[in-house]
């Protein structure tokens, strides 16, 4: 009997675990009592909704208002896409069949949140409807996550321009927050969504293990690569976390810029894989690289910027101050905002608006920036990031200048945005899917002193060269039939497997 409670308890379980990432893993329990409450959607960490969801109470409370925040944190970039997407069509759907008495499909599922939607029947009559309506998934805002993934949201009609471009003059003209910077966007032209404040990318590392590996400080993507690190990088799955997505994004980039789009993208595929070639592990959360990095279960790992300042600065304050550090990959990264956004029916619009007035501010600003404890800084965390407001720079806990960073950096969209789930897909078949192989491939190859035949047959592109990758790939990718992109997974995960087992076969004959 007792057996059997616990294997009805087990199943039980799992049966609940889809309706508790459904409606999200909450930071704290739901506030009782409140007069207001603003419901937040965000992958921030613990210490920015702790310091963010305090301020504001207190800066409300100063109006005579009692506000509490309920975050909602399912989890990653990509988690939080499938939470608007299910809630969104859960909701569509029923104003479409109840309210607007009309036929729900597949083909309209599939389409009204489309950008590319069709220009005529009914798909194109459920798009223009949802653009026009207020259908609600029960959220306020979207905060943080990065501006590719709010372009996203936007694109799809879930965010909203709420006027707050329009009434805040100040934030946005001669002097204010630029529309973009290195022709990255801080801010979307048409108001859907606000940067907040300002990352830029590089790597985590352990000096300890660094020095037992015979390592140098890595500063570049390329220094990721170096066989000596086999094992050691802590990696984390682009198409699961848009900071990872970001740092690989960059690293394309930076290789066209130095080759042209097609050359670079050849270098870039090869870094990628050599760096893939040394991987611990390919996390689905980007935060856990600097922790594991810190507790010397990695050497080294790709990360955001203040996620690795925070993680040194902690390891500091517990008396180690020259275990953990951080540096920027100069030259090679983007300058990212990350945004604030109004979600398409904002039950609480007023407030929500209030909190990104909030947040804006010089007040909300030097949260992001001040040391905890200092005057106007926060409470119990130092954030380290940068605020998006020039003239906060100097006050800003990272010594570097995001403005000047975003300047050296060129970012052409033209060349890497219509393709990123292209790149994505290619790095999780070429690495992340058959990481065993890959990871014996690039051993034998340095054990072998890397001889002429297995390293060419390491490089080889076939595949994922770029016309394959910008044409059929991309196509499959958006083509509504689900069958095409998994055709194309099979085909390159075995391509990869033979072809990693062939590096290895050369490599031990010394070929």
């Amino acid at each position: 009997m007792k057996r059997r409670l616990l294997i009805l308890a087990a199943l039980l379980a799992v049966l609940a675990a889809p309706f508790a990432a459904r409606s999200g893993r909450r930071a704290s329990p739901r506030p009782s009592g409140a007069t207001e409450t603003l419901v937040v959607l965000t992958p921030h960490n613990q210490a920015v909704r702790y310091e963010f969801g305090r301020a504001f109470r207190e800066h409300m409370a100063r109006q005579g208002r009692r506000v509490e925040v309920d975050w909602r944190t399912p989890g990653g970039t990509a988690e939080i896409g499938r939470v608007l997407a299910g809630e969104y069509t859960a909701s569509f759907q029923l104003y479409w069949t109840r309210t607007l008495g009309r036929r729900w499909s597949s083909e309209i599922a599939s389409a009204f949140m489309r950008p590319q939607a069709p220009a005529a029947g009914d798909p194109a009559e459920a798009r223009r409807a949802f653009l026009q309506s207020n259908v609600s998934c029960g959220v306020d805002l979207l905060f943080g996550g990065g501006s590719t993934e709010h372009q996203r949201q936007a694109d799809a009609g879930r965010l909203v321009d709420g006027g707050f471009v329009a009434a805040h003059p100040e934030l946005f003209g001669p002097g204010g927050i630029p529309q973009s910077v290195g022709n990255q966007p801080f801010w979307d032209a048409q108001g859907r969504w606000i940067g907040t404040c300002l990352s830029t990318f590089g790597i985590c590392f352990n000096r300890d293990l660094l020095a037992r590996l015979g390592v140098g400080v890595p500063s570049s993507w390329e220094a990721l690569g170096d066989p000596r690190l086999r094992g050691q990088v802590a990696l984390a799955d682009p198409g699961k976390s848009g900071s990872a997505a970001t740092v690989f994004e960059s690293l394309v980039q930076r290789e066209m810029q130095l080759a042209g789009p097609e050359q670079g993208w050849a270098r870039a595929v090869r870094l990628i894989r050599r760096i893939g070639g040394n991987a611990r592990y390919w996390s689905d959360a980007a935060a856990v690289i600097p922790l594991d990095v810190a507790d010397a279960d990695a050497a080294a790992g790709t990360c955001i910027d203040y996620y690795g300042r925070f993680q040194q600065a902690t390891a500091a304050a517990a008396g180690h101050p020259d275990r953990v550090g951080f540096s920027v990959a100069r030259g090679e990264t983007v300058v990212n905002a990350d945004p604030v956004g109004l979600l398409r029916g904002a039950p609480h619009r007023e407030l929500a608006l209030a909190f990104m007035a909030f947040v804006l501010s010089p007040e909300g600003q030097r949260l992001w920036s001040l040391p905890h404890g200092a005057p106007g800084g926060p409470e119990r965390y130092t954030l380290g990031r940068s605020p998006i407001l020039p003239g906060l720079q100097a006050e800003a806990a990272g010594a570097e200048d995001p403005y000047q960073e975003a300047r050296q950096f060129g970012y052409h969209a033209a060349w890497t945005a219509p393709i990123m789930p292209a790149i994505t897909f290619v790095i999780r078949t070429m690495c992340v899917d058959t990481q065993d192989e890959l990871s014996a491939a690039a051993a034998a190859l340095a054990a072998a002193g890397s001889p002429p035949e297995a390293t060419a047959a390491f490089d080889d592109l076939t595949l994922v060269d770029y016309p394959t990758v910008s044409g059929p790939i991309r196509q499959a990718l958006r083509s509504p039939d689900p069958l095409e992109q998994a055709a194309w997974a099979r085909r390159l995960v075995r391509h990869f497997r033979g072809l990693y087992a062939r590096t290895v076969a050369l490599a031990r004959q010394g070929r």
